[in-house]
């Protein structure tokens, strides 16, 4: 039987033939990328300084109590920017720092319009600190200013350094890209507002003054005979007093409406608050009403003439160092003295009561002979309130 020879076996290491580079020119398809992405970079730059795109028209809504300069001043409008370089967030974020706006929206229109759209803080108060009438918010925020008809005046407060910014930014939202009716692209953001600056606290007030007088006169509770002066009466002391003018506390007057001022479409018919307090007297926008102060006022400012039974045609509300709130008949004839209130020994929670007896008081004697009421109601019912008349 014959077997197949079988190959010979080679000693050593097999050695394979090396694998040859073949370095490929670039393709028509990549050539053609590049060049496109070369284009497009050169488009972008060129509508970046096309002066077809400068931003030349601003429309504001909402702006009441802010100005279009300032508005201007923050989009940096002077300099007519590129549409494409507006920065919307952060012209955004500054405008919600104003001391009016409460929200606010920025949009660009293609090829050459901003549209920044405001919310501003509802004014609940006027309150006037020295020749400056400021509307105030629920807050107690000082915020905007009216002139003395009440028409708003535009404020060009810049933004107010806030330790709450980041708060602020924590809480923006973009809105996507989107067209107006026209069809034009628009880029928009639009920021809420920031948390409200607590307001500084109070210091305590000193203690009212009772007016000196020789003699003194001594308060009467309901029921029991008035001693001397006979120009000091409870409800029930006899009639007919004499007046002493030394006993009425001194008060400057709220000073009377300006005739020549012209209420517009616009004007705010809001009670006014006069804050004569020396503490108060460097406030300006920005700043916060006391919480305590706050309520007390809108209490008080809420009470009208028909409220009391007076005739009176107005009546002005006055808080100053002496003798805390005071309200008064406008033209001045009496004054009520109502006093401080605090947050646990005296609330304003009395008010109501303070009004009932001060109605009861005018009654009575008659507003045309009433000079001064205080009104040293307390949350008993045994308080006693002195009448000073005319």
């Amino acid at each position: 039987m014959t077997r197949a020879a079988l190959p010979p076996r080679r000693s050593g290491q097999v050695r394979r033939p090396p694998n040859k580079r073949v370095s490929r020119s670039l393709t028509w398809v990549q050539i053609l990328a590049v060049g496109l992405i070369a284009a497009f970079a050169s488009g972008i730059y060129a509508v970046g300084i096309s002066p077809s795109f400068a931003i030349r028209t601003l429309a504001i809504h909402g702006d009441t109590f802010t100005s279009e300069s300032i508005v201007r001043s923050i989009l940096g409008m002077d300099d007519q920017p590129n549409a494409f370089r507006v920065d919307t967030d952060a012209a955004a974020r500054a405008l919600v720092r104003l001391p009016a706006v409460k929200s606010a929206s920025v949009q660009v229109h293609l090829p050459s319009t901003v549209v920044v759209t405001l919310v501003e803080r509802q004014p609940k108060l006027v309150w006037i600190i020295g020749e400056r009438r400021y509307v105030v918010d629920e807050d107690g925020l000082l915020f905007g200013l009216v002139d003395d008809a009440g028409n708003p005046v535009p404020s060009d407060a810049g933004p107010l350094a806030s330790p709450n910014t980041d708060a602020a930014l924590a809480t923006d939202t973009t809105s996507p890209a989107a067209t107006d009716a026209s069809g034009s692209p628009v880029v928009a953001v639009t920021v809420s507002p920031s948390p409200t600056p607590s307001p500084t606290p109070t210091p305590t007030p000193n203690k009212t003054v009772k007016p000196k007088v020789t003699p003194k006169p001594s308060p009467t509770k309901k029921g029991a005979a008035t001693p001397k002066p006979s120009a000091v009466a409870s409800a029930d002391a006899s009639a007919n007093p004499t007046y002493d003018a030394s006993l009425v506390p001194s008060l400057a007057p709220a000073p009377t409406g300006n005739p020549a001022a012209s209420s517009g479409p616009g004007a705010l018919g809001l009670a006014v608050v006069f804050d004569r307090r020396k503490g108060d007297a460097g406030m300006a926008l920005g700043s916060v009403i006391d919480p305590i102060n706050l309520d007390a006022a809108y209490r008080l400012a809420a009470v009208t003439p028909v409220d009391l039974g007076s005739n009176a045609a107005a009546l002005a509300v006055v808080l100053d160092d002496d003798h805390g709130f005071t309200v008064s008949s406008v033209p001045a004839g009496w004054v009520a003295e109502f006093g401080f209130y605090t947050p646990t020994a005296r609330k304003d929670t009395v008010i109501p009561v303070q009004v009932r007896d001060l109605r009861s008081a005018l009654g009575n004697w008659g507003e045309n002979k009433v000079a001064w009421v205080y009104l040293v109601s307390d949350v008993s019912d045994n308080h006693v309130d002195t009448v000073i008349l005319r």
